[in-house]
């Protein structure tokens, strides 16, 4: 339940708070007051989209601050419109996304106005109608049809992906085979490439290190003068007298030590000197090796081990191809089993929507007769859609003829403006209890209608105010003697601007208002005595 509502610089209003209360809220005033910048006013406070042009002239930013009831809970809500775009969103004194607003909005109040009439003319919109009312008998069947719908997308989509990619992948088949038998046959070897280039290394410069290491063999080994025979003379000498102090012993291990290592060191020169004559056929030989393994790299990774890596991976794909098939029959089956199931709770749905539909029809025919249609028929025709979609497998609209002998047509070529008002009003009586919503906003809702049908439809609205919180904004007096509570839109004006003000009025005001909504500007004693009668009389 909405419990007041305080615009600031919206449009020409500048400041003005008004309360709601439960039963019959009925909001007047003369045409250009101001009546559907309240109503816009109303819907930005349940979360409708901000627009700067809204902000009243000369200020900064707009403010619609609304207090209302959900349950137990109640939430103060704010909207700020900037004119810098930067606007806010706020509950309980938090900032808050737009759609938070929403998602609670959706729960307390709803607003009718032209808009939802155009959405009523709108086939598409007929299933909703009729799943909302059948509420409760449509749920547990939808719920079930839609976890089957999304268990069969899913699998329908698992298989679409294979078949997708068997498709794709079985031309790169012969590819990968190709390539997995070029790389077995290289018998690649991780770190072979780097042994590889030291021996070219090598060979490439075989002479220059064969030179150099029989000059420095020669030097170690050959001749009176040797390294090694100088080495062998110094440690025979130092051994003779090593025994005579710790010192002189500790060089004769020293000198042994040096002598057993340039024994290696000679022993390596020389294995070396035998190993380094130059072969051309192995320089070719490891030129062409370096040369398929540098290919390989360009093709398929940059290093051995990415090359083998890059193997593996391509015989997986291998691999997977072939069980493709057993996979998709797999799939094929289980796709099937899931339509099948699809099928039947789409039937179930289906049957309950022409259970429905048909008590829909009796419940909307019966509001209508009370809306002044006597004459009124309405059929829920449900037609098979070609596939099952994600409201089922229906195709829901609504058919009505409101004159006796005349066919049923679709309502969007048969209702007239003032006549969707009505319809769509004896929809929402029936609906309103079972959608569970605590306010029931109307935004002229007598559109097209005067006379005695403006009297049924305050009746049907007093109805709705039963149950639930009603604010109707209107221009017949009719509907606006039936308020519990009654307000009025009016404008003042100073040298440089005009304001727009809502105040909620009673007794000898509210009586002068209806008299007003009676006879214009000219207010007799009749008009006044007519609108009494109308106020009486609610």
């Amino acid at each position: 339940m909405i419990k007041s509502i305080r615009i600031k610089n919206f449009a020409i209003i500048k400041d003005t708070e008004f309360r709601f209360h439960s039963g019959l809220n009925i909001i007047t005033g003369e045409t250009g007051a101001g009546k559907s910048i309240v109503a816009t006013a109303i819907s930005l406070a349940l979360g409708s989209r901000a627009d700067s042009t809204f902000i009243r002239h000369g200020a900064s930013k707009a403010t619609i601050e609304m207090i209302a009831e959900l349950g137990d809970k109640e939430y103060t809500v704010v909207r700020e419109i900037s004119s810098n775009g930067k606007n806010r969103c706020i509950i309980n004194g938090d900032g808050v996304p737009l759609g938070r607003l929403i998602s609670i909005s959706e729960k307390n109040a709803q607003i009718h106005g032209q808009f939802d009439n155009n959405l009523l003319l709108n086939p598409e919109t007929h299933i909703d109608l009729l799943d909302t009312f059948g509420g409760q008998n449509i749920l547990s069947y939808y719920l079930q049809y839609i976890n089957s719908f999304n268990e069969f997308s899913e699998i329908k989509n698992r298989y679409n992906k294979l078949v997708t990619s068997i498709k794709e992948d079985s031309s790169k088949a012969d590819y990968y085979r190709y390539s997995i038998e070029e790389i077995d046959r290289a018998n690649l070897v991780d770190g072979e490439d780097a042994e590889l280039e030291d021996r070219m290394k090598f060979l490439q410069n075989a002479e220059t290190i064969s030179r150099a290491l029989s000059d420095s063999y020669d030097a170690l080994t050959s001749g009176d003068f040797s390294a090694e025979n100088l080495i062998g003379s110094a440690l025979s000498n130092i051994k003779s007298v090593s025994e005579y102090t710790k010192d002189i012993d500790s060089l004769s291990d020293n000198l042994e030590s040096l002598s057993i290592q340039l024994s290696d060191i000679i022993s390596k020169m020389h294995t070396l000197l035998d190993s380094s004559d130059f072969s051309e056929r192995e320089l070719d030989e490891i030129m062409e090796r370096l040369s398929l393994i540098d290919s390989l790299k360009k093709k398929y990774a940059p290093t051995i081990r990415g090359i083998l890596a890059h193997r593996d991976e391509l015989s997986e794909k291998l691999n997977n191809m072939e069980s493709f098939d057993e996979q998709k029959e797999e799939l094929k089956a289980l796709l099937e089993e899931s339509r099948l199931k699809l099928y039947s709770d789409g039937k179930s749905l289906t049957e309950a929507r022409k259970k429905i539909g048909k008590e829909l029809s009796k419940a909307v025919v019966s509001e209508l007769a009370q809306l002044n249609f006597k004459d009124a028929d309405i059929d829920v025709t449900i037609t098979p859609l070609k596939a099952p979609g994600p409201k089922g497998m229906d195709e829901v609209e609504l058919f009505i003829t409101t004159n006796k002998g005349e066919p049923l047509k679709p309502l969007a070529k048969i209702a007239s403006g003032g006549e969707v008002s009505r319809i769509m009003l004896a929809i929402k009586a029936i609906t309103a209890d079972s959608e569970n919503i605590s306010t029931l906003i109307f935004d002229e809702v007598d559109t097209g209608i005067s006379g005695i049908t403006a009297s049924i439809v305050g009746n049907k609205l007093q109805d709705l105010a039963a149950n639930h919180q009603v604010i109707s904004i209107t221009h017949l007096p009719q509907i606006a003697a039936k308020g519990d509570h009654n307000y009025r839109i009016y404008k003042e004006s100073d040298d440089s601007e005009t304001f727009a003000y809502v105040e909620e009025i009673t007794g000898e005001d509210k009586l002068m208002e209806i008299a007003r909504l009676l006879g214009g500007t000219k207010i007799t004693k009749a008009t006044i005595e007519n609108a009494r009668e109308l106020i009486e009389s609610h």
